[in-house]
């Protein structure tokens, strides 16, 4: 049987996709809060600098940058990249083994 191409994808392929998404998204945001100089005695700021750091802690100190902003944007940038990046390699193996 030959291999047709489908718009439908899995469900678990779209639920992968909003969570590693999600991932990305929380420490995208707790950067652009180090960047913009948000006040770190803020609830919310706090509650995403613990999340945002939980979720990359492989990733926090790889690379020691004398500024923090720039040591934040190459750390934290690549922990979301990669989130991303798995996201998408989990995603689209399920929706290849969802057509096989």
């Amino acid at each position: 049987m030959p291999y047709v191409a489908s718009r439908h994808n899995s469900l678990i392929a779209h639920v992968v996709t909003i969570v590693f998404g999600l991932i990305a998204l929380i420490i995208l945001l707790h950067l652009a809060f180090v960047l913009l100089e948000a006040n770190a005695g803020n609830p919310l700021v706090a509650f995403f600098a613990d999340l945002a750091n939980w979720f990359s802690w492989l990733f926090r100190d790889m690379f020691t940058v004398d500024d923090p902003k720039v040591r934040a944007v190459v750390n934290y940038g690549l922990a979301a990249l990669v989130y991303l990046l798995i996201g998408g390699a989990i995603a689209g193996a399920g929706r290849r083994w969802a057509h096989d």
